[in-house]
């Protein structure tokens, strides 16, 4: 994996006996999984997966603080077949109407359309722009910023699921070999069966792990009339699990037309 320069750096020893503190840096880029929780060694904890003096070491989170300055990125995830224009376009707007424009970048990607990819794809901006990060996604880019909050429980990452798929494998199955042309770009492509079981394969991850999260970071906006989506289902796993999070209600339909109100909803995380 190729890693970005910027560099964490530990604020408290890594094992006892080593007495490694903070002069030691880690690469942001390096290998993110569950670590064993080394006081009792029952549930497992997130960290960093690095290697010292030819040994790999786990780091959990609350061990490191970046060494770079904190900048707030907003990462908008567009839906199924579509593209960030529109939303984009008003977000852009809101940040010079309210004067913020040159301390908040907006990253809108126009995500592959291989969902194996496109997690990739999420993971690389938000590595790269790692600081105050707010993930923002809309239908099929809900899905990816729920699957986003579920993999990464840290709260220095906040997530904004507007009208998101609970579960995109079901969803689209009707899509499968069909050929596709992108609303918005116009490109030619194809959903494939590969694609469907990539989706089905981070559904079941993301429903393993969210139900662990317990931070204060997790929002929803959903459209009191989507047409195409229902939410009972997710509310009531997270309730069921106590999953923290935050519902507002916008009287619009799965297109998502009330983009402002989210934003004045959201002000707090984009304007601390």
């Amino acid at each position: 994996m190729k890693l970005i320069q910027k560099q964490f750096k530990t604020i408290k020893p890594i094992t006892a006996k080593q007495n490694l503190w903070s002069n030691y840096d880690i690469p942001v880029g390096t290998r993110l999984q569950q670590i064993p929780d080394t006081t009792n060694l029952i549930h497992p904890i997130r960290g960093i997966v690095t290697t010292y003096n030819d040994q790999t070491i786990a780091i959990p989170y609350e061990y490191i603080i970046p060494n770079y300055e904190f900048k707030t990125t907003i990462l908008l995830l567009h839906g199924f077949n579509s593209a960030p224009e529109n939303k984009q376009a008003i977000i852009n707007q809101w940040l010079l109407d309210n004067n913020v424009s040159d301390h908040i970048t907006l990253i809108a990607p126009q995500l592959n359309y291989n969902p194996n990819e496109a997690i990739k794809q999420i993971g690389s901006i938000i590595q790269e722009h790692y600081g105050n990060i707010i993930v923002m996604g809309t239908s099929l880019g809900g899905f990816y910023a729920n699957y986003v909050r579920a993999m990464n429980q840290t709260d220095q990452i906040k997530v904004h699921a507007i009208n998101p798929s609970w579960s995109p494998s079901i969803f689209l199955k009707r899509e499968v070999n069909q050929e596709q042309i992108n609303l918005k770009t116009k490109e030619n492509w194809k959903f494939t069966e590969t694609y469907l079981n990539y989706l089905a394969h981070f559904e079941k991850a993301c429903k393993v792990e969210l139900k662990h999260y317990k931070g204060n970071n997790y929002t929803l906006h959903l459209a009191n009339a989507d047409e195409l989506l229902t939410f009972d289902t997710m509310l009531e796993y997270l309730d069921e699990n106590k999953v923290p999070h935050q519902v507002f209600y916008y009287n619009t339909n799965h297109r998502f037309e009330t983009v402002k109100e989210l934003l004045e909803n959201s002000k707090n995380d984009l304007i601390p």
